[in-house]
């Protein structure tokens, strides 16, 4: 079982109890958010151990080699003095030592890499949790204010008679605001009649309209490009300022799934024309087509981060159970060429894997950068 899978069983598990009994969405958020904090500490132990491990162990092999070689000065002392026993019985102690050592050796590499997943793990659920810790508050924020207006709401519901009297003031009070409100304008202009200046309510508006038409006119390019004669797949990223969205279509959901990973790739590095030098298959299923494209994302960045390969292409073939088959071919990073920053972790806010009404599959995900 992977740990990204292990993670998120444990998660699965404790938000359903959650779920069960929560009614306040700010106690909720908090909740969560601690026990996200208390599963990064889990896997940060989890790493430690099996980081004193692989060193107990490199300590170990250490050791053995060492008397393994004191051995085999002592069986080359015993043949000059004469003493072929004693030299046979060192050989063969040194033999065993050394048998011993490479089972050791084979623990402490299966322990390294372990320790890489680990950590590989750790450094993506960090992310999350500083994630999420900055969304709770604006969350709870939200609820506190949605729910103060709620009992507003609730409180002038139950108000009769007394509105009547109200309004009339209110309006009253209003005719005389606005005739003050007049008089002041009136003599504001006279005192500085060459004055023209924006509100900070009217310039906001103005630069929300312009945010809102980039927006419009992004969509817009983006519709065009995926609906282009020719156009049946390919990808393409929107950078952000601390992530990158990666967005990909083709007609089935395979063909999509390999345009994203070619688009995660050639976000930031160029690899056309190198030779692979190795490759790797991995059989990954997942209840959702969403939790699938974070899987196949995940596979890259893990090898990325735990060995240092990156694909130079990738093929993505259907399961006979519904899943899929991905099968890469590898570089090592050094031989390919950086052209910007490397992605760390794949968030899991805003994912799309999902085919239209014309049965053509897009998908979406932000990757932190």
């Amino acid at each position: 079982m992977s740990i990204a899978h292990r993670i998120s069983e444990l998660y699965a598990a404790k938000m359903n109890t959650v779920l069960d009994r929560a009614s306040d969405p700010r106690e909720l958020a908090d909740y969560t958010y601690a026990q996200l904090r208390d599963l990064l500490a889990e896997v940060h132990r989890d790493t430690a151990r099996v980081a004193v491990g692989r060193e107990h162990a490199g300590r170990r092999v250490s050791e053995l080699r060492h008397a393994a070689d004191r051995l085999g000065e002592q069986a080359e002392q015993a043949v000059q003095a004469g003493q072929e026993d004693l030299a046979r019985q060192a050989l063969a102690r040194r033999s065993a030592i050394l048998a011993e050592v490479s089972g050791l050796q084979e623990q402490h590499d299966a322990l390294l890499a372990e320790e890489r997943k680990l950590s590989a793990a750790e450094r993506r659920l960090q992310a999350k949790v500083e994630e999420f810790g900055a969304r709770k508050e604006a969350i709870k924020a939200a609820y506190t204010a949605a729910r103060a207006q709620e009992i507003i709401s609730e409180a002038l519901a139950g108000i009769t008679g007394e509105v009547t009297d109200a309004d009339l003031a209110a309006s009253r009070a209003q005719d005389q605001a606005a005739g003050l409100e007049a008089r002041a304008a009136l003599l504001d202009g006279l005192l500085t009649p060459d004055a023209e200046t924006t509100s900070d309510e009217q310039l906001t508006e103005q630069l929300d309209e312009v945010s809102r038409r980039a927006e419009v006119e992004d969509e817009l390019a983006r519709l065009r490009e995926r609906l282009a004669p020719g156009a049946g797949r390919g990808h393409r990223t929107v950078p952000h300022t601390a992530d990158l969205r990666i967005e990909a279509w083709a007609p089935t959901r395979e063909e999509c799934l390999a345009e994203a990973v070619r688009g995660l790739v050639d976000s930031f590095a160029v690899v056309a024309g190198l030779p692979p030098s190795g490759r790797a298959s991995r059989h990954m299923t997942a209840r959702l087509d969403e939790d699938l494209l974070v899987a196949v994302i995940d596979e890259v960045l893990y090898r990325l981060d735990a060995d240092g390969q990156i694909p130079v292409s990738v093929d993505v073939r259907r399961a006979p159970d519904g899943g899929v088959i991905v099968v890469f071919a590898l570089v090592p990073v050094a031989e390919a060429e950086i052209t910007g920053a490397v992605p760390k972790a794949a968030s899991l806010h805003d994912l799309r894997c999902a085919p239209d009404a014309a049965g053509r599959w897009s998908c979406g995900v932000t990757v932190d950068v």
